[in-house]
């Protein structure tokens, strides 16, 4: 068990309905920080998310945003672009993909008013479409946005991630492993954080549209394919599976 004196945080981009690797770490710490102060990065899934398509193969839905300017925005104020009707061309994708899935009609109904909803900021559909899945798998970790958090503004890679582990009371950390090119361990340890990456290893479910597994998708893939019990039931138990910070009683 964690004590009481133990505060372990993880830090992350918001992602369109991620997938279960990004769940899993949210889910084993005390609270997980968006970073919506930061730049839009191209090819991330801030913006989209793979799924699988009726033909086994997978496929990215994208959250279509404005172009202009964006590389010289935070995330938060980039907006979406409006010409494009992105809402509509998922709704028909995963209507044409999943709806022989054995729990589409269950899943369906939290996720259309997403799909429904008007929005201006790219950002908000990302974050709204996380806390859906969230709550889904009943996840109880606290989501923080890094706007409202007191940090050196120009601070990056380690420093932005000390720096809001400091503001948070941190005393541990999880990364992600594509962290450790850049994570400077020995000044966490300066500040009495341990720090400690993810361990995920993705579960294996029955998949309608494919015999051979297709890994990395959505977690509304496993959600469509497996239903709201069961699928908490292999997360959970995956979660489980790995304990990062088995060195703490």
């Amino acid at each position: 068990m964690k004590g009481d004196d133990i505060m372990r945080i993880a830090i992350h981009q918001p992602h369109y309905f991620p997938w279960i690797g990004y769940l899993d770490k949210m889910s084993k710490v005390d609270k997980f920080i968006l970073l919506d102060n930061v730049q839009l990065t191209d090819k991330s899934n801030m913006f989209r998310n793979k799924f699988m398509s009726k033909t086994g193969n997978e496929k990215y839905l994208t959250v279509c945003f404005a172009k202009s300017g964006y590389m010289h925005k935070a995330f938060r104020d980039v907006e979406l672009n409006d010409t494009v009707n992105w809402q509509k061309d998922h709704i028909n994708f995963l209507k044409d993909n999943y709806k022989k899935a054995e729990y589409y009609d269950e899943i369906w109904q939290f996720i259309y008013p997403l799909l429904e909803k008007k929005y201006q900021y790219i950002c908000d559909v990302a974050i709204e479409s996380l806390i859906i899945i969230k709550n889904i798998f009943e996840i109880p970790t606290e989501i923080v946005l890094q706007s409202e958090i007191n940090y050196d503004s120009k601070a990056k890679n380690n420093d932005l991630v000390l720096d809001i582990c400091k503001e948070m009371k941190a005393n541990q950390y999880l990364s992600g492993n594509g962290a450790r090119k850049y994570m400077d361990l020995d000044s966490f340890i300066n500040e009495n954080i341990q720090v400690e990456y993810q361990q995920f290893n993705h579960p294996v479910y029955t998949q309608c549209n494919s015999p051979n597994f297709l890994t990395n998708l959505s977690a509304l893939d496993l959600l469509f394919n497996c239903g709201i019990k069961n699928s908490r039931e292999i997360f959970w138990k995956n979660v489980k599976s790995t304990n990062e910070f088995k060195n703490i009683s």
